[in-house]
């Protein structure tokens, strides 16, 4: 069986309003920020890569680690990664690819698509864009390590990628098998659990109904155990079971 591990390597602080959708309250957020690790199949699977230290000192985010610093105190070498799972490519889950060298990333088309055509780069969404990470898709792709899906896919037995949309154009969540039941990581189609809990969607949205859709599909999902995690909520570390620092077992 599998198990999943959150691995936290930054965090930043915002309020409600700014973050929320149609929401008036200013009382403070606090992001963290994740990448997931699944073990006990033939090879380490990541989901989603984080970023560099650029991106940290540029959006003003506190107590960064590198991913791949994490990766390694969780016990695995960032060398020994071949598979990572690319839930959308925002800047905090896409521009840390080059953190692992033998990784083949795997990313929705529609995804490719988005960032690659006349949305990407407008006011709306640029500002979610690291766009030198984002031209390396066209050499990665050549190079053979982009696997571009089309829809939902079993990566591994036990492990399958759900295109959701909504968030991103392209936006996939993975739900895992575990000894415990199925482990849904979210991204950031559910960014916290309130999102998930209450329907309220965030502010970054490419198709609402999407959105709304995700929501049910990740309750779908995760069935009775409710093994479901929450794409940037420091709450993850108070459901689930702290094993090191800013490592959490989810299952």
């Amino acid at each position: 069986m599998y198990e999943v591990y959150a691995l936290k390597y930054a965090e930043r602080d915002t309020t409600k309003c700014q973050f929320f959708y149609r929401e008036a309250s200013h009382d403070p957020l606090t992001l963290h920020y994740f990448v997931w690790l699944i073990l006990g199949g033939p090879h380490p699977v990541l989901v989603d890569t984080g970023f560099l230290e650029d991106d940290a000192r540029a959006r003003h985010i506190r107590n960064y680690v590198s991913p791949a610093a994490m990766v390694e105190r969780a016990g695995i070498k960032r060398g020994d990664v071949p598979m990572a799972l690319i839930t959308h490519l925002h800047y905090d889950h896409w521009a840390g690819h080059s953190l692992f060298p033998e990784a083949q990333y795997w990313i929705q088309g529609e995804e490719v698509a988005f960032w690659t055509g006349p949305f990407g780069s407008t006011p709306a969404f640029r500002g979610s864009a690291n766009v030198d990470a984002l031209a390396r898709l066209v050499s990665l792709n050549y190079a053979n390590r982009i696997r571009v899906v089309e829809g939902d896919r079993e990566v591994l037995p036990g492990i399958r990628v759900h295109r959701v949309g909504g968030h991103t154009a392209g936006l996939q969540i993975v739900s895992v098998k575990t000894a415990r039941g199925t482990v849904v990581l979210t991204s950031d189609a559910s960014h916290f659990y309130h999102n998930v809990e209450t329907r309220q969607p965030v502010q970054i949205i490419t198709s609402l109904p999407e959105m709304l859709t995700a929501f049910e599909t990740i309750h779908e999902l995760a069935g009775a155990e409710k093994l479901i995690v929450a794409g940037h909520d420091p709450q993850v570390a108070d459901r689930f079971k702290r094993v090191d620092d800013g490592i959490v077992k989810i299952a």
